[in-house]
């Protein structure tokens, strides 16, 4: 069938079909394109009705609209499927971008909705600070309500990165020093410890409250600084003095090492949560971004985390039949 040309919409239209979340996303993009700013990471949009004005209006707030279209969105699908009578494996996932990124590209929850049950609390941009902060309403109220098999987070990639964070980690460029040394400082350790605490408490927490649920977690895996537009990895390592692409990249690796092996130490105390190693699972043109995989690497991620929880529902739930 031809694909039918809509007119443009008006702004406020365009405002009120995010608030109303009755459109899929790749629907809303028909009204729609993608805007690039140099000091976002995450996806803006803007109508295709003429308006100059619009992201000087919006833009500030604009990430918040499409975070909240997408958990709306996609709250709506998923109790449309447990209205349809599903009884398998049920998940309430939290997090930021890799869990959750309106429209363009499909994230790591987009790919396992495709198997399971998932009630998404994730935002764009959060950092985990921000998630322990509100784990009352985003994190123990679903948990409550749903009484979910898994619950997936994802967290401290904004942490590290977030206003140019990754300048005060590292240590500065000498010609003598190993890659693996500029992830070695004070600075980083502490940063890595608090994450980790804030992690464990959250875990404690969790067990305590609702036994039984099963914690997966990531560390991401190492990203790939860019150039000129990239603020977040590669302005700042310049700023250190680290200008070779090779040397950038090296040190991308020893810091996801450091904070993966961190998770998994962590993971390894307690008998609920489990660490999913999503490292060397992106080729370089998985990425769709310095910081975001494509949709084939979210798709690789993806497949990490439905191994362990096939594993762990055979073991744990083996009454569950997956498909």
């Amino acid at each position: 069938m031809a694909r039918i040309d809509l007119p443009p919409i008006h702004t406020e239209e365009f405002l009120g079909m995010l608030r109303e979340a009755l459109f899929a996303p790749d629907d809303l993009m028909r009204f729609a394109r993608l805007v690039h700013r140099r000091e976002f990471m995450d996806p803006l949009v803007e109508p295709l009705a003429e308006d100059a004005s619009f992201m000087d209006r919006h833009g500030d707030a604009l990430l918040d609209l499409l975070n909240s279209y997408s958990r709306r969105y996609r709250e709506r699908c998923y109790r449309e499927r447990m209205r349809a009578g599903y009884d398998g494996i049920r998940i309430v996932s939290e997090g930021d971008s890799w869990f959750q990124y309106p429209f363009q590209l499909r994230d790591v929850i987009d790919h396992l909705s495709e198997s399971y049950a998932v009630l998404s609390r994730g935002r764009a941009g959060d950092t985990l600070a921000n998630i322990i902060a509100e784990k009352e309403q985003d994190i123990f109220e679903p948990l409550a309500q749903e009484q979910p098999h898994f619950f997936l987070i994802s967290g401290g990639g904004n942490d590290m990165v977030g206003n140019r964070g990754l300048a005060r980690l590292v240590a500065p460029f000498a010609a003598d020093r190993a890659p693996q040394a500029y992830a070695d400082t004070p600075a980083f350790e502490a940063f890595i410890d608090d994450l980790v605490g804030q992690y464990r408490a959250l875990f404690v927490e969790i067990d305590a409250r609702h036994p039984g649920v099963q914690i997966l977690l990531h560390g991401y895996d190492a990203p790939i600084p860019g150039h000129d537009e990239d603020l977040w990895l590669g302005e700042p390592l310049r700023s250190r003095g680290i200008h070779d692409p090779q040397l950038q990249v090296q040190i991308m690796v020893a810091i996801m090492d450091r904070y993966n092996d961190a998770l998994a130490d962590l993971a390894d105390g307690f008998d609920h949560v489990h660490h999913v190693n999503c490292r060397d699972c992106l080729a370089p043109d998985h990425w769709h971004d310095p910081m975001h995989p494509t949709s084939e690497g979210y798709a690789a991620v993806a497949a990490r985390f439905d191994a362990r929880i096939r594993e762990l529902t055979a073991a744990l739930h083996p009454q569950i039949v997956l498909r």
